[in-house]
Protein backbone atom coordinates (compact mmCIF):
# COMPACT_ATOMS: atom_id res chain seq x y z
CA UNK A 1 0.00 0.00 0.00
CA UNK A 2 2.64 2.47 0.92
CA UNK A 3 4.86 1.84 -2.30
CA UNK A 4 1.54 2.38 -4.43
CA UNK A 5 0.85 5.97 -2.70
CA UNK A 6 4.58 6.79 -3.24
CA UNK A 7 4.22 5.82 -7.02
CA UNK A 8 1.41 8.27 -6.94
CA UNK A 9 2.53 11.15 -5.55
CA UNK A 10 5.54 10.68 -7.41
CA UNK A 11 3.81 10.32 -10.98
CA UNK A 12 2.13 13.51 -9.89
CA UNK A 13 5.24 15.09 -8.54
CA UNK A 14 6.64 14.35 -12.06
CA UNK A 15 3.27 15.72 -13.79
CA UNK A 16 3.45 19.25 -12.11
CA UNK A 17 6.93 19.73 -12.16
CA UNK A 18 6.91 20.10 -16.02
CA UNK A 19 4.72 22.84 -16.15
CA UNK A 20 5.62 24.75 -13.31
CA UNK A 21 7.99 27.79 -12.78
CA UNK A 22 10.88 27.80 -9.84
CA UNK A 23 10.13 29.92 -7.66
CA UNK A 24 13.05 29.80 -5.55
CA UNK A 25 16.38 27.31 -4.96
CA UNK A 26 19.08 26.93 -3.11
CA UNK A 27 22.27 28.79 -3.65
CA UNK A 28 24.38 26.45 -0.97
CA UNK A 29 23.39 24.38 2.48
CA UNK A 30 25.80 24.70 5.81
CA UNK A 31 24.58 21.88 7.86
CA UNK A 32 21.14 22.82 9.08
CA UNK A 33 21.33 26.14 7.44
CA UNK A 34 20.08 26.90 3.92
CA UNK A 35 20.94 29.65 1.66
CA UNK A 36 18.41 30.40 -0.84
CA UNK A 37 18.59 31.97 -4.59
CA UNK A 38 16.23 34.74 -2.74
CA UNK A 39 18.21 35.90 -0.23
CA UNK A 40 21.32 36.20 -2.49
CA UNK A 41 19.64 38.21 -4.57
CA UNK A 42 18.61 40.66 -2.37
CA UNK A 43 22.11 40.58 -0.45
CA UNK A 44 23.64 41.41 -3.76
CA UNK A 45 21.24 44.04 -4.58
CA UNK A 46 21.36 45.62 -1.40
CA UNK A 47 25.81 45.24 -1.58
CA UNK A 48 25.46 46.85 -5.16
CA UNK A 49 23.30 49.79 -3.73
CA UNK A 50 25.35 50.69 -0.84
CA UNK A 51 28.71 50.89 -2.87
CA UNK A 52 26.80 52.74 -5.43
CA UNK A 53 27.58 49.65 -8.41
CA UNK A 54 25.31 49.59 -11.52
CA UNK A 55 24.63 46.24 -12.36
CA UNK A 56 23.08 43.80 -14.96
CA UNK A 57 23.01 39.86 -15.01
CA UNK A 58 25.28 39.38 -17.22
CA UNK A 59 28.07 41.46 -16.68
CA UNK A 60 30.67 40.57 -15.00
CA UNK A 61 30.82 42.82 -12.67
CA UNK A 62 27.47 40.90 -11.31
CA UNK A 63 28.93 37.44 -11.77
CA UNK A 64 31.45 38.81 -9.01
CA UNK A 65 29.45 40.33 -6.73
CA UNK A 66 27.17 37.58 -6.72
CA UNK A 67 30.39 35.00 -6.12
CA UNK A 68 31.61 37.15 -3.18
CA UNK A 69 28.19 37.66 -1.53
CA UNK A 70 27.23 33.99 -1.88
CA UNK A 71 31.25 33.37 -0.28
CA UNK A 72 30.47 36.06 2.82
CA UNK A 73 26.98 34.45 3.28
CA UNK A 74 28.73 31.09 3.23
CA UNK A 75 31.00 32.24 6.08
CA UNK A 76 28.83 33.67 7.71
CA UNK A 77 26.95 30.43 8.46
CA UNK A 78 29.99 28.15 9.43
CA UNK A 79 30.52 30.92 11.73
CA UNK A 80 27.14 31.03 13.27
CA UNK A 81 27.44 27.44 13.48
CA UNK A 82 30.83 27.74 15.79
CA UNK A 83 29.10 30.34 17.61
CA UNK A 84 26.05 28.18 18.23
CA UNK A 85 28.04 24.94 19.15
CA UNK A 86 29.67 27.87 22.24
CA UNK A 87 26.08 29.00 23.10
CA UNK A 88 26.55 32.75 21.89
CA UNK A 89 23.58 34.66 22.18
CA UNK A 90 22.42 38.32 21.37
CA UNK A 91 19.49 40.56 22.70
CA UNK A 92 15.79 41.37 21.25
CA UNK A 93 16.78 44.93 21.36
CA UNK A 94 20.32 44.73 19.92
CA UNK A 95 18.56 42.70 16.96
CA UNK A 96 16.17 45.62 16.67
CA UNK A 97 18.86 48.44 16.89
CA UNK A 98 20.76 46.95 14.36
CA UNK A 99 17.90 46.30 11.96
CA UNK A 100 16.71 49.61 12.60
CA UNK A 101 19.71 50.69 11.80
CA UNK A 102 20.58 48.90 8.54
CA UNK A 103 16.77 49.66 7.18
CA UNK A 104 17.58 53.59 7.59
CA UNK A 105 21.19 52.98 5.67
CA UNK A 106 19.36 51.43 2.93
CA UNK A 107 17.08 54.19 2.55
CA UNK A 108 19.36 56.99 2.39
CA UNK A 109 21.45 54.86 0.45
CA UNK A 110 18.99 54.42 -1.97
CA UNK A 111 17.63 57.81 -1.66
CA UNK A 112 14.19 57.36 -0.42
CA UNK A 113 11.79 54.46 0.82
CA UNK A 114 10.60 53.98 -3.10
CA UNK A 115 14.19 53.19 -3.91
CA UNK A 116 14.70 51.05 -1.33
CA UNK A 117 11.98 49.51 -1.80
CA UNK A 118 12.74 48.31 -5.36
CA UNK A 119 16.00 47.22 -4.40
CA UNK A 120 15.36 44.92 -2.12
CA UNK A 121 12.04 43.96 -4.01
CA UNK A 122 9.67 43.95 -1.31
CA UNK A 123 7.60 46.25 1.68
CA UNK A 124 10.32 47.52 3.97
CA UNK A 125 7.73 46.32 6.85
CA UNK A 126 7.82 42.40 5.05
CA UNK A 127 11.91 42.80 4.84
CA UNK A 128 12.16 43.64 8.30
CA UNK A 129 10.25 40.81 9.26
CA UNK A 130 12.11 38.55 7.25
CA UNK A 131 15.63 39.67 7.55
CA UNK A 132 14.82 39.90 11.09
CA UNK A 133 16.12 35.94 11.97
CA UNK A 134 19.00 37.27 9.52
CA UNK A 135 20.64 40.01 11.38
CA UNK A 136 20.52 37.75 14.59
CA UNK A 137 22.25 35.38 13.61
CA UNK A 138 24.71 38.13 11.85
CA UNK A 139 25.09 39.57 15.59
CA UNK A 140 25.27 36.36 16.94
CA UNK A 141 28.80 35.85 14.70
CA UNK A 142 30.12 38.71 14.82
CA UNK A 143 30.01 38.53 18.58
CA UNK A 144 31.64 35.03 18.66
CA UNK A 145 34.10 36.48 16.36
CA UNK A 146 34.88 39.52 19.17
CA UNK A 147 35.27 36.73 21.89
CA UNK A 148 37.71 35.10 19.75
CA UNK A 149 39.79 37.86 18.52
CA UNK A 150 40.04 39.14 22.10
CA UNK A 151 41.80 36.17 22.74
CA UNK A 152 44.76 37.30 20.49
CA UNK A 153 47.85 38.79 21.90
CA UNK A 154 50.31 39.45 19.30
CA UNK A 155 54.11 40.48 20.45
CA UNK A 156 56.46 42.76 18.76
CA UNK A 157 58.70 39.34 18.53
CA UNK A 158 55.65 37.92 16.78
CA UNK A 159 55.29 40.61 13.90
CA UNK A 160 58.84 40.20 13.45
CA UNK A 161 58.47 36.98 13.16
CA UNK A 162 55.52 36.79 10.70
CA UNK A 163 57.83 39.41 8.53
CA UNK A 164 61.00 37.17 8.45
CA UNK A 165 58.84 34.17 7.21
CA UNK A 166 56.67 36.07 4.72
CA UNK A 167 59.19 38.08 3.56
CA UNK A 168 58.85 37.14 -0.14
CA UNK A 169 54.91 37.25 -0.31
CA UNK A 170 54.62 40.33 1.31
CA UNK A 171 54.14 43.63 -0.98
CA UNK A 172 56.55 46.26 -1.35
CA UNK A 173 55.83 49.63 -0.43
CA UNK A 174 57.23 52.46 -2.11
CA UNK A 175 59.25 55.29 0.10
CA UNK A 176 57.45 58.19 -0.23
CA UNK A 177 58.75 61.42 0.51
CA UNK A 178 57.43 65.08 1.24
CA UNK A 179 59.83 68.13 0.69
CA UNK A 180 59.26 71.79 1.03
CA UNK A 181 61.33 74.81 1.13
Amino acid sequence: MKFKVLIFLLQVFTLYSNNSKTIDGIAAIVENNIILKSDLMQMVNITATQNKITINDSSLVYIKLKKKVLESMIDQKVILEMAILDSVFVEETEVNNSLDQQIENLILQSGGEENAEKVIGQKIKDFRREFWYEMQNRLISEKYQQTLLSNIKTTNKDVENFIKTYKDSLPKIPTKVKIRH
